[in-house]
């Protein structure tokens, strides 16, 4: 993916024509301070008013919020920060606190409540920030971050996102960071799936384009596409019976 200018003019025609046909006047997006929401940020703020929500829980890493201020500034978006550990807190005595996925979806999803809930305060579309390699993978929450009016980024592999964020005048600070999710401490996308991105990518071009894939280890191989077949649910409809 090379020609960032027809890619960037691409995302701003497809958000500015559903804008449109939607009636609605902006966009709402979660601003986590990753590379994700800082890509969508900025292609949002191009087309219409956008409001973000910077919501940290106690174990948020304080680089990723002043990353998102920073950003906020530089974009002159309208921004709020809303604390939600103590939403979360009254959750963990329904859940295993030291069940770290579980507390990470009710955090995820929280943050979706909220903004769907700015959604309807100021009839904007939620943006979602989730890129084609986690959505492939099903690295996300269902009804949570996953959960979105439309996805800028659902057919851009992560890896070709460091390049396209830095054609856009993202800072460095934040293409350069481990990509997380920062749904506990010290997470780290990488670190959670067991390869890089750059690796996973390869894999996931050449299964999209029917390529022989004996090239790749097997081991890599078969834990990647086990992953894919379990969270395919995730990008379907709720099942429904033919009556």
């Amino acid at each position: 993916m090379e020609n960032f200018k027809l890619l960037e003019n691409n995302l701003l025609n497809f958000l500015d024509s559903y804008l449109k046909s939607s009636g609605a006047k902006g966009f709402v997006l979660g601003l986590s301070g990753g590379l994700d929401s800082a890509v969508v940020a900025t292609l949002c703020t191009k087309v219409a008013p956008t409001k973000a929500l910077i919501m940290p829980t106690s174990s948020s890493n304080k680089a990723n919020l002043n990353d998102a201020l920073e950003l906020s500034s530089k974009l002159n978006l309208d921004y709020q920060i809303i604390d939600i550990s103590d939403i979360l807190a009254s959750f963990l005595p329904f859940s295993n606190t030291n069940d770290k996925l579980r507390v990470g979806n009710i955090a995820a999803r929280i943050r979706m409540i909220l903004l769907y809930d700015h959604s309807s305060l100021l009839n904007a579309l939620v943006a979602g920030t989730t890129n084609k390699s986690e959505k492939m993978l099903g690295y996300g929450t269902i009804y949570g971050d996953m959960a979105c009016a439309l996805n800028p980024l659902a057919n851009i592999y992560k890896s070709d996102l460091f390049e396209f964020a830095s054609y856009l005048g993202v800072n460095h600070k934040i293409i350069a960071k481990a990509p997380s999710a920062d749904l506990w401490q010290n997470q780290s996308d990488e670190n959670d799936i067991g390869y890089s991105y750059k690796e996973i990518d390869k894999l996931l071009k050449a299964i999209e384009n029917g390529e022989d894939l004996s090239k790749f280890d097997s081991d890599f191989k078969n834990k990647i596409t086990a992953r894919i077949t379990k969270n395919s649910f995730k990008q379907k409809l709720p099942a429904t019976p033919n009556i």
